[in-house]
Formats: structure tokens, C-alpha cells, sequence
């Protein structure tokens, strides 16, 4: 009895994992400076989804502390398309109009996704920018910053 339980903890190991695997989604987080994320600073991520041209939904990413001083943030998503760089601007809400924080969240840190409103193509390796382009010089309490490729369903 004692040999075989290490067999079969393999196996119910490898067939939790294989219960578990995501159905295409690749993400790749980045952390923000913690002195604050300056107005000229892009975080660059370069995803590479399992094919070669991926079609599918870009979804943001933002962890921010429960001292972030404003209601949203203003940011640009870049990516190739077509033999030239798409800019997108995304206003991510993060808090309702009595201050709630809508993201998800234990203790001081809140996390919030949101998605791009149409449908994306990219060849693999792609790279995507990602900055903020709210009117200040410095955001502070922004922790991390992330981006979530969602495959379309065809």
C-alpha cells in the first residue's frame, strides 16, 4: 500500500492539472515602479499566444493599493496591426461615485480587468505597449500592470 501511493498521488496530481489547464489565454503581468509610474514610462509586453496569428479579446490588467488618489485611469494599449502600430484608449474605472473600489481584493491592494471593446489580430511574437496617459506627471499606488489575451470562440 505504501509503494503505490506515490503513484497514485502522481496521478491525481497530473489529472487535476489536466482538469485545470486554460483554453488558450496567455497574460503576462508586470510590476510599476514603486516611486510611481512616470507620465513617459511604457511597459512592454511580449506575448506569445500558442499560434501563429491569434485573433481574440485583449483585456488590461491593473492592481492598484487603496490609497490610488483617483476614481480611474486613463491608459493606451499599442499593438502591430496591419504594417503600423494600433493605439487604443481605455478609461478604466476603478471606483464607483461614493469611492467604493470595484475591483477584487484582499487588505490594501485591488485588482481590476477590463477589456479592449472589439475584436484584435496578432502574429506571435507580439508586443503590446501598455502607458498611462492621465494629466498627471507621476501615478503613484498603481502595484501592477497586466495583459490578458481571451481567444475568440471560432
Amino acid at each position: 500500500m505504501t509503494k503505490s501511493l506515490p503513484c497514485l498521488t502522481a496521478a491525481a496530481l497530473l489529472f487535476v492539472s489536466a482538469a485545470c489547464s486554460t483554453s488558450g489565454e496567455t497574460s503576462e503581468y508586470q510590476p510599476v515602479d514603486a516611486s510611481g509610474w512616470n507620465y513617459g514610462d511604457t511597459l512592454r509586453f511580449d506575448l506569445e499566444p500558442a499560434d501563429s496569428i491569434w485573433s481574440g479579446k485583449l483585456a488590461v490588467v491593473i492592481r492598484h493599493t487603496a490609497s490610488y488618489p483617483y476614481s480611474n485611469v486613463w491608459l493606451e494599449v499599442s499593438y502591430p496591426a496591419a504594417d503600423s502600430i494600433s493605439p487604443d484608449t481605455l478609461n478604466m474605472v476603478l471606483a464607483d461615485d461614493y469611492g467604493n473600489w470595484l475591483g477584487r481584493g484582499l487588505g490594501l491592494s485591488f485588482q481590476r480587468v477590463d477589456t479592449l471593446p472589439h475584436t484584435v489580430k496578432l502574429t506571435s511574437p507580439a508586443s503590446v505597449s501598455l502607458r498611462h496617459i492621465m494629466r498627471t506627471d507621476r501615478l503613484t499606488d498603481i502595484e501592477q500592470a497586466g495583459l490578458i489575451m481571451l481567444p475568440s470562440d471560432n
